[in-house]
């Protein structure tokens, strides 16, 4: 979904990573937007009321029987739970009602461990923004959602969902709303200095990283210093990181060379001169997107309204592209089932109807929410967006299908909280000194997390 609280979340968890203060483009309420029509397609993905749709488990979704589901369900989360999608839900659903409990998404976790700590009620399902996943999993607190009576069926999302919303191998929470990540890019500077502002035409120019820094070599050179590629290290960090091929820890474990890896690439970047040294999030960092200093900037699919439109009022300026080694994800929040919940079976049905079926994305996508539902990204007019900044280009189809495409993302675990503190420290001391390299960056982070981290081994 293109929504405030995304940025609020990542911006948060990045802030851990490079020493910055509050977000100025945050909205402290983390409510939901919903794109203005004039900057979306009119087009929407028809529902299906003609045809049968198939519900997580298999069976048939317009079956009879609805009417007998009758209670009500209580749900934990920091916004409105999309108005379209609830009012087609209860359509479905009549005599199921929800209770929306307002929690924080910071504070999801501590609640849930103050509420079993104290032998409270527990919510029927909780909203799990991506920041807090790691530890929420780690609690062994939430359903396995492939086990009776839910019998979530894995095949109707993405494959790069499986790893992410997964534990000891089966699924224990549905992903609600879309949150890959591509490259964007200052069309006049690409013309001008790669001879085309075609999306596809630099794709193929810049396939991996290599390539892009040797690239950007020849534009620091050609513009006498004056252009570079990137703000900051933290830019390169967001898309190397969300690309990475393993994740950072096998339970406690470090994976040192998937670690390794990263560091070097920092080091193989800061040592180019391609990448300037700005903070992301801070005040100097939000003014590049008006400026024609850096060519490329970091773009999830909330950037276009909340990063780049705030600090650029000029329409047609920017394009979206695959970034070199593909998508990756930037925020995101998913749903989960706590272990006793009263009413379990009742927030499945929610959980099921608006991530799961097509009748589901269909309605969500008139609130501004892209689900993880696959087979509504087989329909064009599903994926069709439109905003300013880019001008014409359906830039929709450009995250949702071509940058989907080709992402891939890895499981994480509560050790990963621990290596962003660390990380931080590494990014910071790389702007700072250029004598410190990969053997020094390594050195630091085994001896910060052993540190931090006592229960992590090498």
């Amino acid at each position: 979904m293109i929504r405030k609280n995304w940025i609020k979340q990542f911006g948060a968890t990045m802030s851990a990573i490079v020493l910055v203060g509050s977000l100025a483009a945050c909205s402290s309420g983390g409510t939901a937007a919903k794109p203005a029509a004039k900057e979306t397609s009119a087009a929407v993905a028809k529902e299906t009321n003609s045809s049968v749709t198939k519900d997580a488990g298999g069976t048939d979704a317009n079956a009879k029987g609805n009417e007998d589901l009758k209670g009500e369900f209580v749900l934990w989360t920091w916004e409105p739970e999309h108005p379209d999608a609830l009012a087609e839900f209860n359509k479905k659903y009549p005599n199921i009602k929800m209770k929306r409990v307002n929690v924080a998404a910071a504070d999801v976790t501590k609640k849930l461990q103050t509420t079993i700590a104290s032998g409270g009620e527990l919510p029927d399902v909780i909203r799990i923004e991506r920041g807090q996943k790691a530890k929420i999993f780690d609690m062994n607190v939430i359903e396995n959602l492939e086990a009776a009576p839910y019998n979530a069926d894995k095949s109707i999302l993405f494959d790069y969902d499986i790893p992410t919303f997964s534990k000891d191998g089966h699924l224990i929470a549905i992903p609600d709303d879309m949150s890959v990540a591509g490259m964007a890019y200052i069309k006049p500077l690409a013309k001008e200095y790669l001879g085309t502002d075609n999306p596809e035409q630099l794709e193929a120019m810049l396939p991996d990283w290599n390539t892009f820094i040797e690239k950007g070599k020849e534009i620091v050179k050609k513009s006498g210093g004056k252009v570079k590629m990137f703000p900051g290290l933290g830019d390169v960090y967001t898309f190397i990181k969300g690309q990475r091929p393993n994740s950072y820890f096998d339970g406690d474990k470090l994976n040192t060379n998937v670690v390794q890896q990263v560091v070097t690439s920092l080091v193989q970047f800061r040592d180019s001169g391609t990448v300037d040294k700005l903070d992301q999030w801070t005040p100097a960092w939000n003014a590049t997107f008006g400026q024609e200093k850096y060519i490329f900037a970091m773009a999830p699919v909330w950037g276009p309204q909340y990063v780049i439109s705030p600090n650029d009022k000029k329409e047609g300026r920017w394009g979206l592209m695959v970034a070199p080694g593909g998508g990756y994800i930037a925020g995101g929040s998913s749903h989960g089932i706590p272990k006793g919940a009263k009413n379990a079976k009742l927030a499945w049905k929610w959980i099921e109807f608006t991530s799961m079926t097509q009748e589901g994305a269909a309605s969500q996508h008139k609130d501004g929410v892209f689900t993880h539902y696959k087979k509504a990204y087989d329909d064009p007019s599903f994926t069709n967006w439109t905003w300013p900044s880019f001008g014409s280009q359906d830039i929709g189809k450009k995250f949702f299908v071509d940058i989907s495409t080709k992402t891939k993302d890895v499981s994480e675990n509560v050790n990963d909280l621990v290596l962003n503190d660390v990380m931080n420290i590494i990014l910071q001391t790389l702007a700072k000194d250029n004598s410190f390299g990969v053997d020094q960056a390594m050195e630091k982070i085994k001896k910060e997390l052993k540190a931090k981290g006592p229960n992590i081994t090498m």
